[in-house]
């Protein structure tokens, strides 16, 4: 396991619980696992959407998807393939149970396979923003994820409006304790730099952009196009199901704080650099 898990004694034994937890699990689930093809992670920022696009996979009856297991925690802590898709078949099962509940929406999708499944194609993990910290700290990790599970790789880069990104993190972290805008912005601008560096190292069939703002949108055009680029079919019932729970209009909670000037341009000029941004602004 990590230095750090290793050398924490509180972490320790409770990681070492996990261990053997997970290690049982994947000697139950094997039957279930045995048919997987493509993992699939979502790359981005927290607050911008992935929860929705989660639970909606989830509900695919060839895919499971884990709500923030946070798989590239477990593959630092040295965890093998057949454990962390134990762990992710536990969390998609139990996160079903407690209604694909998340940041106070329900995701939960009616006559659908949330928590279950029919023909286990597709395993993956809802940890957006968490992701790209771990690829920043440790940017390693990702041919150590293509190693450990040795299949292929489906990454979905979920993108928002930074301004209602930062608002929303910024109002949450404020329930937290005393921050500042100006550091939420930088916050969220490193995420950027590491997901575009992440991008430079995933080839095309491996990733997947879309846009929240779209999504919202025309949910049964995206809903199509990623089934496809996991390679599962998608039903007409599974499209309508699933776009029956999809907001009318995207949140623009940047409403819901105060910008000055100052803070207005200082993420339109972070934004520049990066092309997955383009053509948003804080009028848009």
């Amino acid at each position: 396991m990590s230095e750090f898990l290793l050398h924490n004694k509180f972490h320790r034994w409770a990681w070492i619980k996990r261990y053997v937890q997970a290690s049982y699990g994947a000697i139950t689930t094997r039957e279930d696992l045995r048919n997987i093809q493509n993992f699939c992670m979502f790359l981005g920022y927290a607050r911008s959407g992935t929860s929705l696009l989660g639970a909606l996979l989830d509900a695919h009856p060839n895919i499971a998807v884990a709500h923030e297991l946070d798989v590239l925690k477990y593959l630092d802590a040295r965890f093998g393939k057949h454990q962390i898709f134990s762990l992710l078949l536990e969390n998609s099962r139990s996160h079903a149970l407690r209604g694909r509940k998340a940041t106070g929406y329900n995701y939960e999708v009616p006559g659908q396979w949330q928590g279950k499944f029919t023909r286990l194609h597709v395993i993956g993990d809802k940890k957006g923003g968490k992701s790209s910290f771990w690829l920043h700290e440790k940017p390693e990790l990702l041919e150590k994820l293509r190693e450990t599970l040795a299949m292929p790789l489906k990454v979905f880069h979920v993108i928002r409006n930074p301004y209602d990104n930062i608002a929303t993190k910024y109002r949450r972290r404020l329930k937290r304790g005393p921050t500042t805008l100006q550091a939420v912005i930088d916050q969220h601008f490193v995420q950027c730099k590491t997901v575009s560096y992440t991008k430079q190292r995933l080839s095309v069939s491996e990733l997947f952009e879309i846009r929240h703002e779209s999504m919202i949108a025309d949910p049964v055009y995206h809903l199509r196009a990623m089934c496809d680029f996991l390679g599962v079919e998608c039903s007409l019932d599974y499209v309508e199901q699933c776009a029956g729970i999809v907001f009318e209009s995207p949140h623009k909670s940047r409403n819901a704080i105060e910008w000055l000037p100052e803070d207005i341009e200082l993420v339109r000029s972070k934004m520049e650099p990066f092309s997955f941004l383009k053509g948003y602004s804080y009028d848009s």
